[in-house]
């Protein structure tokens, strides 16, 4: 058809030239026939007229052979591809826009439009979307596939003509009839069809999920559940399309706040898209049907758009999202990630439920001091008084630590933040003034922090009810220990009304000033006060210490006094109630001395004892006012002793023949040199001991402190007796094995414990001597007796009797000097308990110290464990063998720790 409409120009423009040649010969000929040529000598110049000007040349767009005219949208069918469209860059089929001609030349009609080389460059269509006509689309569309199949269908998109080669396009030339010069270069003009490719019957790829959002516009789940992903494919008419292959991959994982963070990426089906260009490939049943299950177990809580895209037609695609939040942020719109940490906790403590709120990102809370990031958030930090501000009622230790309990398992987890040690605020006071209590939530433990620490806080809907605090002591009193040695107490506190545990309470302890045992005091025993150490209490002064009870309500206190004198100190715990007034508990202890007797005429507490050397029993000198023969007295070491001048008045105060002579006391000394006789017995040695051997010349005596002997001649001496009386000790081991001092037995099982008694003096058994066996409190491993719980209170059963801490069992051996108790303890929590088993009656009492230690099956036998235990290191099962859990302390710095 173009080469036709060439042909008919070319003929057109022939016969105008004809014409012409026609025109301009007749007046020619008209001159001639009228006379001569008339030569005439002037000469014209060139011809100067004006180039034609245009807009530019339009290139007309076809859908196959129908002219798509620019000024109009056209409707296509989706099914259309767009390799029917084509541009038609032919001089004559192209059209000069607004072309004109400055001195009136002539155009064709139309006006005449030629390439510079007679040959039209090779033309291409460029598609736009028509929201951004001058945004190519990218990638073009493929020419023979339809519309639909490359998602284009129901889209507005806009085409146009351009050179292929823009590097190398020839001149578009206008042309006019007349006038010189008679043409000039014009651009080349492209202009947009607007093309509205109509809507398929239905869409050939969807994607849809279940627990849909549509606040977010996406599947929601919690991280470890799944989201099910439902695919469609069909034809663009509608019916389905089965056996149809799909991929999907992801696009970048976005935080709440639009960061992208593609940590632990989602897993379509067994596929983990561990990058944006990972593909799960996939085939939909016959009826164009598939489902797919979408996880995320180790989520931090993001939002990944998924996109499903046809195999065999790329260009189809459909999208969605999947959310898997995690417990570790709050669903708030100032979280980083998407979360579902629950906004609230609830714990029951004896019998009332509190409800505490979850802490407060740094940026939904006021007044905050500081921030810490923890698991992609942002906490708020307070300060003690930022804490107290901040919360209506600030939850005390007791009410945290509780809390922490009920929610330390996988499935009560809140998901609060636990950075660092996860240090919560408590409203529990501290001895130390400027301290609180503070929790580790991740072990549970309440430790002293400084008010000005910044820590984590959670508020609590009420405070406890006011308690009335109750002290006990166990074992009960007297208290008395020798000095360097101590007392180890049990203080417990409970509700006065409900008996239940008071744990965290602060209190007070006072040692008042001591008094000897005449209820003397001294101000220089000030200076000399009893000393108190327990985990959790401090001194403030020597006669002051501050402390709080541990999780049980308890306070273990050892007592010591290893600078005393012999004197009975008294001694204050005080604790407020919660009504503004205050608890006291009253006791005294008292720690004797080795330099007095344990007399009432003593003037201080003391454990003087006699001798035994050599088969031989020396009895310790007499106070002044226990000898009733006494010469006189003399004072050494706070006491009065009864001295003598005479053998005579020696033998009228111990008897006859109980004198000891001079080489008993020589030999009394040797076994006791160095002054011995004072720092081990206790006895006065400033002066010398009277012995039996008397002559006219005098009385010997013997210094018992560097052995020196002379004669006196009425002079003052100490005097011991000797004697003959019974000195019973004992003979203390378990399970007839004279070896084994100290027993070790599991819970439930028997321990036997023999016991003989003979004379010290000789050896030989004594029949029918009475004993007594005194329990002390339980100790775990660390030698605490407070830390844990013991329902029994520490029981142990003697043949079967139940025994506590500051009991007495009282035996008798038998006629062969022999006793056998069978000792059990049915309901232990791993303790050992010290025994102190001591004769009657015996002029010398010689106390033997034993413990039994009864071990459970909770505990491993580690340094490391709190309770003595027997837990296996390993358990086999077939041919697998199984290393029993970690204690926290054989870990190092574990990231949460659970009491059990």
């Amino acid at each position: 058809m173009d080469r036709n409409r060439q042909v008919n120009k070319v003929v057109h423009f022939l016969l105008t030239l004809l014409i012409m040649f026609a025109v301009s010969i007749a007046p020619a000929q008209a001159l001639l026939k009228g006379g001569t040529w008339q030569e005439l000598n002037s000469v014209t110049g060139a011809v100067n007229g004006t180039a034609p000007l245009a807009d530019g040349a339009i290139i007309p767009l076809y859908q196959g052979s129908t002219l798509l005219d620019p000024s109009k949208t056209h409707d296509i069918e989706f099914s259309a591809m767009p390799r029917d469209f084509s541009a038609d860059a032919t001089s004559t089929s192209m059209r000069a826009v607004n072309s004109t001609d400055t001195e009136g030349d002539l155009f064709s009609d139309p006006p005449t439009i030629a390439w510079e080389n007679r040959q039209p460059p090779a033309m291409g269509l460029v598609w736009a979307d028509a929201a951004t006509p001058d945004t190519p689309l990218s990638p073009q569309p493929v020419p023979n596939l339809t519309f639909c199949a490359q998602n284009l269908a129901g889209r507005q998109l806009v085409a146009w003509a351009q050179v292929e080669d823009e590097t190398n396009v020839p001149a578009l030339w206008l042309f006019t009839r007349t006038g010189v010069p008679n043409y000039a270069t014009i651009p080349l003009l492209s202009p947009k069809v607007a093309l509205n490719i109509k809507p398929a019957t239905d869409t050939p790829v969807t994607v849809s999920g279940d627990h849909v959002d549509s606040a977010f516009e996406a599947s929601k789940v919690k991280v470890g559940e799944s989201i099910t992903l439902t695919i469609s494919t069909k034809a663009c008419d509608g019916t389905p399309e089965g056996n149809a292959p799909f991929v999907i991959r992801r696009k970048d994982a976005e935080n709440r706040q639009g960061v992208v963070n593609n940590a632990n990426p989602v897993r379509v089906g067994d596929t983990e898209l561990t990058t944006t260009q990972t593909e799960y490939r996939g085939v939909t049943d016959a009826n164009g049907n598939a489902t797919v299950v979408v996880t995320q177990k180790e989520g931090p809580g993001v939002k990944t758009p998924l996109v499903v895209s046809s195999v065999n037609f790329p260009a189809l695609t459909a999208e969605t999202a999947v959310i898997f939040t995690t417990i570790t942020s709050p669903d708030s719109d100032k979280a980083s990630m998407y979360g579902h940490m629950i906004e609230s906790a609830t714990a029951t403590l004896n019998g009332i439920t509190y409800t505490f709120t979850r802490p407060k990102l740094a940026a939904e809370a006021s007044g905050a001091d500081k921030s810490v990031v923890d698991t992609n958030e942002t906490w708020a930090l307070f300060t003690w008084s930022g804490a107290d501000n901040h919360c209506d009622i600030l939850p005390d230790a007791e009410q945290l630590v509780q809390m922490r309990h009920e929610h330390s398992t996988l499935e009560t987890w809140t998901g609060w933040p636990v950075a660092g040690d996860a240090e919560y605020w408590s409203s529990t006071k501290n001895q130390l003034s400027g301290y609180h209590a503070a929790v580790h939530m991740n072990s549970a433990s309440v430790v002293r922090a400084a008010d000005s620490d910044t820590l984590l806080v959670s508020c609590v809907d009420k405070a406890q009810p006011a308690a009335h605090p109750q002290i006990t002591l166990s074992p009960q009193g007297p208290y008395k220990a020798q000095v360097g040695e101590s007392i180890d107490l049990t203080m417990t506190v409970v509700d006065r009304d409900t008996q239940k545990p008071l744990p965290y309470r602060y209190m007070e302890l006072f040692i008042d000033p001591a008094k000897n045992r005449k209820g003397e005091h001294q101000d220089a025993w000030d200076n000399l006060r009893v000393t108190v150490d327990s985990e959790g209490m401090s001194a403030s002064s020597p006669e002051h210490y501050t402390g709080v009870t541990d999780v049980n309500g308890q306070a273990h206190l050892t007592l010591k006094h290893n600078s005393g004198l012999g004197v009975e100190t008294p001694i204050r715990i005080v604790m407020p109630d919660d009504e503004g007034g205050n608890v006291e508990l009253s006791f005294s202890v008292i720690f004797t001395v080795v330099t007095s007797p344990d007399v009432d005429g003593a003037n201080m507490w003391g454990h003087m004892r006699g001798v035994v050397d050599a088969g031989n029993l020396y009895k310790r000198p007499l106070l002044a006012v226990e000898a009733s023969h006494k010469d006189g007295q003399f004072s050494e070491n706070n006491e009065e002793w009864a001295t003598f001048n005479s053998v005579a008045s020696a033998t009228a105060q111990c008897g006859v023949g109980q004198v000891p002579d001079q080489s008993s006391l020589a030999h009394l000394y040797s076994e006791h040199a160095g002054g011995q006789m004072e720092s081990e017995h206790g006895w006065p040695t400033e002066d010398y001991f009277i012995a039996a051997d008397s002559d006219a010349s005098g009385t010997v005596h013997v210094n018992l402190e560097n052995g020196d002997s002379g004669k006196f001649t009425d002079t003052p001496n100490y005097l011991t007796c000797s004697a003959n009386e019974m000195v019973a000790v004992l003979d203390v081991y378990f399970n007839d094995d004279p070896v084994i001092k100290n027993a070790d037995a599991k819970v439930g099982e028997q321990v036997k414990m023999n016991i003989h008694s003979r004379n010290a003096l000789n050896g030989m058994a004594i029949g029918n001597t009475d004993f007594t066996i005194t329990m002390a409190n339980g100790r775990r491993r660390d030698g605490l007796t407070t830390g844990f719980t013991d329902t029994s209170n520490g029981e142990m059963q003697f043949d079967d009797v139940g025994y506590v801490a500051g009991q007495v069992y009282h035996g008798i051996t038998d006629a062969n000097g022999d006793a056998t108790i069978i000792l059990t303890q049915k309901k232990g929590v791993g303790l050992l308990t010290p025994l102190n088993i001591a004769p009657v009656d015996s002029l010398i009492s010689t106390p033997v110290s034993r413990s039994v230690k009864f071990t459970v099956a909770t505990s491993p036998d580690t340094p490391a464990a709190k309770m003595w235990g027997h837990m296996a290191d390993t358990i086999t099962v077939g041919d697998w063998t199984f290393e029993r859990p970690k204690l926290a302390g054989e870990v190092s710095n574990p990231l949460r720790t659970q009491d059990e």
